[in-house]
């Protein structure tokens, strides 16, 4: 939104009320309109929404989120208007509550999905997703997840307390159960058969920290708990570990890579997709604590190759997955469509 106003354009946001990105959208100065789904009346919230889009009739309008999309595409449907969709891989397709909630959404989004222009999508195997649903391939844009250079940069120097005259691997960032921690937990004892005194830290919080606290009281982790900068504990870190359990990219691991870290995490879509194993980030199968263990002795055994391989990171991340280069796939995809009103 900063970068559409900065050009000169005319941005409206339409939000539930109170939601996060209200009062930072509020201070750039966008006309903000609350926004409340009846879900038991989606008729009248798409009513309601057609005849926002008549009254200020946007060149184009973006959803984010499976509801919001699906009604945009309905009150869209016939005005001039391009409408543009975005999804990552671990939301997409949709799924409800059991079987035939899953099977309605999944109904409702392939027909919806016609009146899309162009759908972002953050990984490779959504890309082929949503082209298999039914969505032509040139309105599919493959668009990596971004991060803030300034702001890691800015953040990793904050004031942190690390451990020193040993090993330090770990993880920072949200304590999510997708995140597979337990398996860095269970890691901990072949770890320590090489490096005894090896620091493995986990700072964060988050609805897996109840699950953590066996390994904590133990001693197989230290359990920081909420840090001020997430960035900085992993600037601490010779090894940052990411043994996601599920597809998806935590922005913690770009962090990381921002920082030029070596990374050690598993091979799921929206990780996978983004590093090349073995040159800038090693990859573990997910679930295997064993060959977790493994790939972390690895990098520490040799400090050149982690230094070198957290650099390519870097570099990569610079060139393809900062939020400048987010952005600009974004600007440049706008542009493209609303040429095409003229």
């Amino acid at each position: 939104m900063a970068a559409l106003l900065e050009r000169g354009a005319t941005v409206f946001l339409i939000c539930t009320p109170k939601a996060a990105l209200e009062e930072p959208a509020h201070k750039l100065g966008v006309t903000i309109a609350p926004y409340k789904l009846d879900r038991f009346n989606l008729i009248r919230t798409r009513s309601r929404m057609r005849k926002y889009l008549k009254r200020y009739r946007p060149a184009l309008a973006h959803s984010t989120g499976y509801e919001a999309d699906v009604l945009l595409r309905w009150a869209a449907k016939n005005l001039p208007v391009r409408v543009v969709s975005s999804a990552i891989c671990g939301s997409w397709p949709p799924r409800g509550m059991g079987a035939f909630g899953s099977w309605v959404r999944r109904r409702l989004e392939r027909d919806s999905l016609r009146r899309v222009d162009a759908f972002f999508a953050d990984c490779a195997d959504l890309v082929e997703r949503v082209v298999a649903f039914g969505l032509p391939r040139d309105r599919v844009v493959l668009d990596p997840p971004g991060v803030s250079l300034s702001r890691v940069a800015r953040e990793a120097v904050l004031p942190f307390s690390a451990p020193t005259g040993a090993p330090l691997v770990g993880y920072a960032g949200a304590l999510e159960h997708s995140r597979g921690l337990l398996v860095l937990a269970a890691a901990v004892p072949a770890l320590r058969a090489i490096y005894p005194d090896i620091r493995v830290i986990v700072a964060g919080e988050g609805p897996a920290r109840a699950r953590l606290l066996p390994a904590a009281a133990d001693g197989r982790i230290e359990l920081l708990g909420r840090v001020e900068s997430a960035p900085a504990v992993l600037a601490a870190l010779d090894v940052c570990v990411f043994p996601v359990a599920e597809e998806g990219t935590p922005t913690s691991l770009l962090e990381a890579a921002a920082l030029g870290k070596p990374i050690v995490a598993s091979a799921v879509h929206g990780v996978a997709d983004l590093f090349e194993d073995g040159t800038e980030i090693a990859l573990v199968p997910p679930g295997e604590a064993s060959v977790l263990a493994e790939a972390i002795l690895g990098v520490l055994a040799d400090p050149a190759k982690a230094a070198a391989m957290g650099e390519r990171a870097r570099l990569r991340l610079v060139d393809q997955y900062s939020s400048t280069a987010a952005v600009e796939r974004h600007l440049s995809v706008y542009r493209r469509l609303i040429a095409t009103l003229r």
